[in-house]
């Protein structure tokens, strides 16, 4: 996938849809060393960056460092990047719009159930 650090990064915040500023008082490291490694100034980043960056947006350290599939974890749940990012997405919003999220899901989840039964039905016509 990204052979460098700075490759795999650029692919992170343009996955999450965070500007560089915010991923960096996000991680709680200066926007200037963010940026080296962006660059490519910095190559190998240190252990505390790398822990920051997994343990805030759920990112696999094993792909982080190595380009190891897949992107995201999240400890003891088995999900797929594309779930995963999804969740870390949400974790970005503020609590009201995870709120809101969470309505928007809520209904689709009970809209699901109900049309369950016709779909039923309509098969046993078929």
């Amino acid at each position: 996938m990204k052979n460098t650090l700075a490759a795999r990064l650029t692919y992170l915040l343009s996955s999450l849809g965070i500007k560089q500023l915010d991923f960096a008082k996000r991680i709680r490291f200066a926007q200037s060393y963010v940026s080296m490694v962006l660059n490519g100034t910095t190559t190998s980043a240190g252990p505390r960056f790398i822990d920051a960056i997994c343990r805030e947006f759920n990112v696999n350290p094993e792909w982080l460092t190595g380009g190891k599939e897949p992107v995201f974890t999240i400890p003891d749940v088995p999900l797929t990047s594309r779930k995963a990012a999804i969740l870390t997405k949400i974790q970005l919003l503020s609590v009201e719009k995870q709120k809101v999220v969470e309505e928007i899901i809520d209904g689709f989840i009970l809209k699901g159930q109900s049309e369950e039964p016709l779909v039923k039905k309509r098969r046993n016509k078929a």
